[in-house]
């Protein structure tokens, strides 16, 4: 568990906690090489790799439950430019960060693509109404960052 959280906090460039994870999982694994190398017991080798499977999926579950929400990116398409404008504005009046460039349709009409940048979760389900009311067709790929 240790192990996974150390990787957890270096990804999330927290040195301090990640160097104190690393020096309290260097010191119980040395103890657990040392014990399971002494002894002619295989049952104790099971048993600690099964520990180690399992400590890393409650440091992972424990890092879901209380990590911060996640971006997710939506690249959103539309033939429609006015549905794709009027999605725009929508965005803006929610303050949803987004990304609004040229692009074009399969028979080469311009239009506009968004990227939106939903931080919450509550952005997210705001789009997601937004995306399923809507009286035109959207195409829309998400990113989990």
């Amino acid at each position: 568990m240790l192990t996974t959280s150390k990787t957890i906090l270096v990804q999330r460039n927290r040195p301090v906690l990640a160097s104190l994870a690393v020096v309290a999982s260097q010191i119980i694994f040395y103890k657990l090489i040392d014990s399971i190398g002494s002894s002619d017991n295989d049952l104790a080798l099971y048993i600690v790799s099964i520990a180690s499977g399992v400590g890393t999926f409650l440091a992972l579950k424990v890092n879901a439950r209380f990590s911060k929400e996640r971006t997710f990116v939506n690249v959103i398409l539309s033939d429609n430019k006015d549905a794709m404008i009027e999605l725009r504005e929508f965005l803006k009046e929610h303050k949803i960060t987004n990304l609004t460039t040229d692009g074009y349709t399969k028979d080469w009409q311009k239009t506009i693509a968004i990227t939106a940048y939903a931080e919450t979760k509550e952005q997210s389900h705001l789009i997601d109404d937004y995306i399923s009311h809507s009286q035109s067709k959207f195409k829309r790929l998400i990113q989990k960052q």
